[in-house]
């Protein structure tokens, strides 16, 4: 249960989605992480009257984005190479293709070496993502053409592989590279490695040049994507966790810590954050089935525990916060709902699909329309209704598993499969 929040803090929630959901999906979850729309009409039952288009896509975990008529995704192709993939919203059809080749390294099987999601906005589409032992990063313009790239960032030491996604704000790109030299007493890194340190670095958008890095204690590979903040004082920070910095507020333009929430957490942190006016929710998790998580009231350059959620915390798919009500998908497909923010339980049922048996979900769901969206590693997309009554309004299979989180826009949902990437609404895309 979360305990001791002031009423004002509930009253700030429930206006959250009206001022952000204007915005164009533009990075992981939407605007700022959200992970909620403004589509209207979507379809419960997907069918071919109301699937705009589908095409095959290729490997990769990473979510697609949104611009304009645009639609943005990273994709693994052959020979050891990958590639930014830009699509008409239109038909599908590809508009162009930047390709490079990258240095395989370790990964979970469940990983990609495109589960980094792209960042877009008016004047660049933004990438970050490792090859072989180091961070990289490069941005390009509305056509394709890369306007700068940056290699061997910052090392990297790989337990699972990477997937943080892009995230810019206040003219400033985060990159994180943080990371443990051992697990369980064994070390994971090559003598060469030994003396590497984790850090995190803001890069000038337009250039790609460093304009702050800092350095952090060594920590289990964190997977969560960044949230930001606006302060007071118009300026912002980028929300950012692991478990041996815990919770952190970074100045977009100097990398400054504002505050740190350090309780000793000992479990990942790989779904990303609800952020609703300056009350912050993170979870962290573990694959043996531990779990944490982080409630705070933010302030002037402090965090205040707020109380604590204990229950069903998800480990990969990030909760969802629609008006006053805490949605949270746990990997084994059970849903929880909660009342914001008093943390008083409505409901919790297994979200089953056509099949009718259990099945795990590493998507996060997105909602619209009264709809919350959830993609399983069966390949089914099951629509249940927001709301106090848990309802399962249809049970969508397509054609393989759906590890990356959807986007909403164009009066759509754009689902991406392991194999292709489906178009489903409105068949003449709403433009912005």
């Amino acid at each position: 249960m979360i305990r001791s929040l002031l009423t004002s803090t509930a009253l700030l929630a429930l206006t959250t989605a009206s001022s952000l959901h204007a915005e164009e999906w533009s990075r992981f979850r939407g605007p700022n992480g959200t992970g909620v729309g403004d589509a209207k009409n979507l379809p419960a039952t997907f069918d071919d009257s109301n699937t705009a288009w589908s095409v095959k896509l290729g490997k990769g975990w990473s979510s697609p984005v949104l611009w304009k008529d645009k639609v943005i995704a990273t994709v693994e192709t052959d020979g050891g190479h990958r590639a930014v993939m830009c699509l008409s919203a239109v038909d599908g059809k590809t508009l162009w293709k930047h390709e490079e080749a990258f240095q395989s390294h370790q990964q979970h099987k469940f990983n990609s070496f495109a589960s980094s999601s792209p960042f877009v906005d008016a004047e660049r589409i933004y990438i970050n993502w490792t090859s072989g032992d180091s961070v990289a990063a490069l941005a390009l313009d509305h056509s394709g053409k890369p306007l700068w790239r940056r290699e061997n960032l910052s090392p990297y030491v790989h337990e699972h592989g990477s997937g943080c996604s892009a995230i810019v704000a206040d003219g400033v790109m985060l990159i994180r590279s943080e990371f443990s030299l051992e697990k369980n007493g064994k070390s994971l890194a090559t003598p060469e490695q030994v003396d590497w340190k984790p850090s995190l670095q803001g890069l000038d958008a337009a250039t790609g040049k460093t304009l702050w890095k800092i350095d952090l204690p060594h920590t289990i590979n964190p997977y969560s994507t960044p949230v930001v903040r606006d302060l007071p004082d118009g300026k912002k920070e980028f929300i950012v966790a692991n478990t041996t910095s815990g919770v952190m507020g970074l100045d977009t333009k100097t990398g400054k810590i504002n505050w740190q929430h350090n309780p000793g957490l000992r479990q990942r942190s790989v779904g990303s954050f609800v952020l609703a006016n300056n009350l912050l929710f993170a979870a962290f998790g573990s694959g043996d089935g531990g779990k944490e998580s982080a409630l705070l009231k933010l302030g002037n350059g402090k965090a205040e525990e707020a109380g604590s959620i204990i229950k069903n915390i998800p480990y990969v798919p990030t909760p969802l916060l629609i008006g006053d009500r805490l949605y949270m998908l746990k990997d084994g497909g059970i849903l929880t709902c909660l009342k914001w923010p008093s943390g008083e339980e409505v409901y919790s049922e297994r979200v089953v699909g056509g099949s009718g048996g259990s099945t795990k979900y590493f998507a996060s769901p997105v909602a619209s329309d009264g709809k919350i969206f959830c993609c399983s590693q069966t390949g089914e997309v099951v629509v249940v209704k927001a709301g106090d009554q848990f309802e399962i309004l249809a049970a969508n299979k397509l054609d393989s598993p759906i590890n990356a989180t959807p986007a909403i826009g164009h009066g759509r949902i754009y689902v991406r499969t392991q194999d292709s990437l489906y178009a489903i609404g409105a068949k003449t895309p709403v433009l912005p």
